[in-house]
């Protein structure tokens, strides 16, 4: 069944509105957070790790090429990433930074029921990269969604992360849903903020996300039994995204 029947079919569980409208809900196989009535995130229920939606599997597909050992994440959501992340890598340290408490709650309440190991921050990305200047994580994750974030704060934001990420780390950045100028803005300031990273990106089908990541360009230089040495992906799931990886640009 497709996942939209899935949502048509839903029972609110949770309402709030405050600034905005967060709410969830569910039906008997999957749990879904949504912002103004937007599907942020979407959670299997009797595998609460699994990806429900194909962005996330582009935005994770560094997994292809290195074993993360602390990942710092921007923008919580429901909390897919996080709980794939934790499964194939128990020992990870996860940082989680988010600035709406109710998420948070949301995120604790309904949709960790395996209790991953995620280290919650309530803060604005901003704030925590300014009071946290020593952390040097080996991957940055930004899947911010925020209704009114313009592409010059999406800018300002990666430029502030990338004073924090060193040659050897990665960016993973998310645009929910950017016009094909600000993708070419975006894109632009990229390369002259880190001219020594290998850009890949991904428009994702029948979505609006476009998904960039950069990256340090000898980490692409594995051969195929280094590859599978150094991914903590299943040997099956890993064929599978080297496929998704293949229509990067």
């Amino acid at each position: 069944m497709k996942l939209i029947k899935h949502i048509q079919q839903g029972q609110l569980t949770y309402l709030s509105q405050s600034d905005e409208i967060i709410s969830v809900s569910e039906n008997n196989h999957y749990r879904w957070l949504a912002f103004d009535d937007v599907v942020q995130s979407m959670m299997l229920k009797r595998q609460p790790w699994q990806l429900t939606f194909p962005h996330q599997i582009s935005l994770l597909s560094p997994l292809l090429f290195f074993r993360p050992k602390h990942v710092v994440e921007f923008g919580l959501g429901g909390g897919n990433l996080a709980r794939f992340l934790l499964h194939y890598l128990p020992d990870l340290t996860l940082d989680t930074i988010e600035y709406s408490q109710e998420v948070i709650d949301c995120f604790t309440r309904y949709f960790n029921p395996q209790s991953a190991k995620v280290n919650l921050h309530h803060h604005t990305a901003l704030d925590w990269l300014h009071y946290n200047k020593r952390i040097k994580p080996d991957w940055f994750i930004c899947d911010i969604y925020q209704s009114n974030q313009s592409i010059d704060d999406s800018i300002m934001l990666t430029k502030n992360i990338l004073n924090k990420v060193g040659e050897q780390a990665i960016l993973s950045i998310n645009l929910p849903s950017p016009s094909d100028d600000e993708i070419n803005y975006f894109l632009t300031e990229l390369k002259a903020l880190a001219p020594t990273k290998f850009l890949i990106y991904f428009h994702i089908p029948n979505y609006l996300n476009v998904i960039i990541h950069l990256m340090p360009p000898e980490m692409l230089k594995q051969g195929q039994s280094e590859l599978n040495d150094s991914s903590p992906l299943p040997i099956r799931t890993a064929k599978r995204w080297r496929n998704y990886w293949r229509h990067g640009l």
